[in-house]
């Protein structure tokens, strides 16, 4: 059974504030925190507001969504890239890609990983715990829209530490569900009951988030829904997949993006995307594609993925001012050219292929496959004459998540769903003795 131990760190704005007042304690465990003045941070709703944002800044560091939870670790170990060399890329990047998750530079992470991400955490519960005691203080439905949001991403966050920690059958060791600020000792559930706990909480954010808010720079009832449709296939629930995701398209609220190569974040479509400061974002996929690490994707794995026609928006991987003037495979287009300095964290397209997943029949899967398929400018749709079967159908799925999601970090939660076998893995890094899709919990 795991422990949490982990301290408070209540962030507001761009600042972490420090106060000797209103010292708080995570677990029995751990050294006492210095911990804000609270009296004074949420006495007003602007207050809240800031501590909310700073939580999302929290979430973009460089450990989690802003690098290694996306385009690093995540992505290497989701084979997104097939020139990874072990004399030029860190050690860490190296034993993501090559699944040695018992190195020393992957515990060491998925250490830090496991605090930062429960350390987020404990701030969503410290401001869930100063909502329901300063609940008069908020105006019209600001009250519900705080605590929906903050319930939603509380899920959000266990939800992603159970998909790397813990293995997929119902029955196993989970991880432990935190939902107190002073929790004392947490011990792990099962996995199905961690999959419950993120359901309830997901489940009273879209009571209390209004389907009027479109905004997608923060969590919603559209994040919401994206993201209990994600949740749903996880724990094979295709029914209750099928229904949110469709909940989603069926709103009429966001459509596929036909357009350009110009954003290949289709960041219109975005359910959630999070906002990384500017120049942490630059640097952080600078450091992984260029050099000394020039982790990318030759031209040949290109065709493999995209096939030969230059007609699909996403196959302009390669940044022409760096990767074509150096002649090597160096930076994702879709970093470099993307808007501003915004990470998709739940897609449109992601719902066309969970229904294409959850579909009774081929016809009706490849009729949201070429959907998706017709917005990133392939015209020639796909057919039941090439796409015969059900398991055929899967590899069209499988292809296009490998089209869509390349750098950020989907592909390997993908493999580990459908279990996988790494003999069926993508291109041709050497694999450790004993791998595994779960990454080593701390001790």
């Amino acid at each position: 059974m795991r422990i949490v131990s982990n301290k408070i760190l209540v962030m507001t704005g761009f600042l972490v504030l420090f106060s000797m007042a209103a010292c708080k304690k995570w677990v029995d465990n751990t050294p006492q925190p210095l911990q804000v003045d609270e009296s004074k941070v949420f006495s007003t709703e602007q207050g809240f507001r800031e501590t909310l944002n700073g939580v999302y800044l929290q979430m973009g560091a460089e450990t989690l969504y802003g690098k290694e939870m996306t385009m690093g670790v995540l992505s290497l170990a989701g084979r997104n890239f097939d020139v990874v060399n072990a004399n030029t890329a860190t050690k860490l990047h190296y034993q993501a890609a090559t699944y040695n998750f018992t190195a020393l530079e992957m515990t060491t992470y998925t250490a830090k990983l496991w605090n930062k991400m429960y350390a987020t955490i404990a701030n969503l519960n410290n401001l869930l715990d100063n909502i329901e005691r300063r609940k008069a203080l908020f105006t019209g439905q600001n009250y519900n829209t705080f605590k929906g949001e903050v319930l939603a991403l509380r899920a959000y966050l266990h939800f992603d530490l159970l998909r790397m920690f813990s293995p997929i059958e119902a029955g196993a060791i989970g991880i432990p569900y935190v939902t107190a600020v002073n929790p004392g000792q947490v011990q792990s559930g099962t996995v199905g009951n961690t999959l419950d706990k993120c359901i309830a909480d997901l489940t009273a954010a879209e009571a209390l988030l209004s389907a009027t808010d479109l905004t997608n720079i923060r969590m919603t009832k559209w994040g919401v829904k994206g993201l209990l449709a994600r949740l749903y296939l996880y724990r094979s629930d295709k029914v209750k997949a099928a229904e949110n995701a469709l909940a989603v398209i069926n709103s009429n609220n966001f459509a596929l993006t036909v357009s350009s190569n110009a954003d290949l974040f289709f960041a219109k479509e975005s359910l959630f995307k999070l906002q990384i400061f500017a120049n942490n974002y630059f640097a952080y996929f600078r450091s992984i594609f260029g050099a000394p690490s020039l982790i990318g994707l030759a031209a040949t794995s290109q065709v493999a993925i995209y096939g030969t026609a230059n007609t699909d928006y996403r196959k302009s991987f390669i940044d022409v001012n760096t990767g074509n003037a150096l002649g090597t495979p160096i930076l994702p287009k879709k970093f470099n050219a993307t808007a501003a300095n915004s990470f998709p964290m739940l897609r449109l397209s992601e719902q066309y292929y969970i229904l294409a997943e959850c579909a009774n029949d081929v016809a009706t899967g490849l009729n949201y496959l070429n959907q998706v398929r017709a917005a990133r400018n392939l015209s020639a749709p796909l057919t039941t004459v090439n796409v015969p079967d059900a398991a055929a159908l899967t590899t069209e799925i499988t292809n296009e998540y490998r089209k869509e999601f390349i750098g950020e970090g989907q592909m390997f939660f993908y493999y580990k769903r459908k279990n996988t076998a790494f003999t069926a893995l993508p291109f041709a890094l050497p694999i450790a003795a004993n791998p595994s899709y779960t990454f080593v919990r701390p001790e």
